[in-house]
């Protein structure tokens, strides 16, 4: 009862903070990348803590199917509300760093406390394969010209325009870091001290497939909802 309430009230800081943050309407950066406003940390902050909620209704999964799905959906949820607000790259990862800092901290301080699930690597997939341009692959080259020695002459000029990803680029995103969430965290559950037998064979299949589905539905709506919003905006 007592995790219950801690996720509830979570939860309503949560939800409270980044509404109080977001209904400005911004801006929500300052300065160079990455810089942000106060509203825009607000927001952040605000939906690592409906992370941090949902991880504590989720806890440590015990079987691959329902536990695994609802564990990545919670986990992405939030970071793409905070994409879909701010529409800042990285703010997923930025999100994962706000809860996983002090989360990690308290499971060093209580031994009996699991560490918390390894998110910021798929976190880290969804926000370079969401706001990744093909111009800044080819931009490497500059950065390394002893490596490409005859490409100097291909360097681009940047891009001044806001990046915009489209639908099939979030849902595409979502499914990556569903993916990769429920690809690692099953060994990952071994390693702690589950058995081997319950997190091996098509159930974990069945769970990741299950996984990666609704990651990428929800990437895509969350894309359709900044698009709505977007057209709304007086031209």
């Amino acid at each position: 009862m007592t995790l219950v309430g801690a996720a509830l009230a979570l939860l309503i800081a949560g939800g409270l903070l980044t509404w109080r943050c977001a209904h400005t309407g911004g801006p929500f950066r300052a300065g160079p990348w990455p810089g942000l406003t106060p509203n825009g940390a607000g927001v952040l902050l605000g939906c690592a803590l409906l992370l941090a909620s949902g991880q504590l209704i989720v806890a440590t999964p015990i079987r691959p199917i329902p536990d695994l799905p609802v564990l990545v959906v919670c986990a992405f949820a939030p970071l793409a509300l905070a994409t879909r607000l701010t529409h800042i790259p990285g703010a997923a990862a930025a999100v994962c760093g706000a809860y996983l800092l002090p989360r990690s901290l308290l499971s060093l301080l209580d031994p009996e406390l699991a560490p918390p699930p390894l998110l910021l690597v798929p976190a880290l997939g969804f926000d370079v394969s969401l706001w990744l341009r093909a111009a800044d692959l080819v931009n490497v080259a500059h950065v390394w010209p002893h490596v490409w020695p005859k490409r100097r002459h291909l360097w681009r000029k940047r891009m001044s325009g806001p990046r915009q990803p489209g639908p099939a680029r979030a849902a595409l995103a979502g499914g990556l870091f569903g993916l990769t969430l429920a690809a690692l965290e099953p060994s990952y559950v071994v390693l702690l001290g589950a058995d081997p037998t319950t997190w091996s064979g098509p159930t974990v299949f069945e769970a990741t497939t299950a996984s990666t589905a609704m990651c990428a539905l929800l990437g895509l709506a969350a894309s359709h909802m900044k698009r709505s919003q977007e057209n709304q905006r007086p031209r």
